[in-house]
C-alpha cells in the first residue's frame, strides 16, 4: 500500500515544482492588483465645458509657441522654407488635371530603358 500513498488526483502539471502532497499541495500566489487612488474632488460638467472652450480658443497656438521657444534660428528657418515647398507642391499638384498626370507617368515610362533587353555584348 505504500507505492499508493503519494497518488495527486489534481490535473498534471508539467512545468514548476514538483508536488508535496504531504505538505498541503499546491499552494498558489495570489494576484496583486494595483489599486489606483481615486480623487476625492468632483468635476462638475460646466467646468469641463470651460476648459474645453479655453483650449479652443486658443487652438494650436500655444503649442506652436511652445514648440517655437526651443527652436534653434536655423531650424525654424528650415521649418518656414518646408511648409513653403509644401505649399508650393500642393498648388502644383491642384492645378496638375488628372489627365495631364497619367501623360507625364506614361512619357516617364516610356523613356525608362527596358530592363530584358539583352545586351549586344562581342560578336555574334
Amino acid at each position: 500500500m505504500s507505492e499508493y500513498e503519494n497518488i495527486v488526483a489534481e490535473k498534471l502539471r508539467l512545468k514548476g515544482k514538483l508536488l508535496d502532497v504531504k505538505a498541503g499541495g499546491i499552494t498558489k500566489k495570489k494576484k496583486q492588483r494595483k489599486h489606483f487612488k481615486q480623487f476625492s474632488t468632483e468635476i462638475n460638467s460646466s467646468d469641463i465645458t470651460k476648459i474645453n472652450t479655453e483650449n479652443n480658443a486658443d487652438g494650436g497656438n500655444k503649442m506652436e509657441a511652445r514648440y517655437d521657444e526651443r527652436l534653434t534660428p536655423a531650424e525654424r528657418r528650415y521649418l518656414e522654407q518646408w511648409k513653403q515647398l509644401e505649399v508650393r507642391r500642393l498648388l502644383n499638384r491642384a492645378n496638375e488635371s488628372h489627365r495631364d498626370r497619367v501623360q507625364r507617368f506614361n512619357e516617364y515610362l516610356a523613356n525608362l530603358s527596358e530592363h530584358y533587353d539583352m545586351p549586344k555584348v562581342g560578336p555574334g
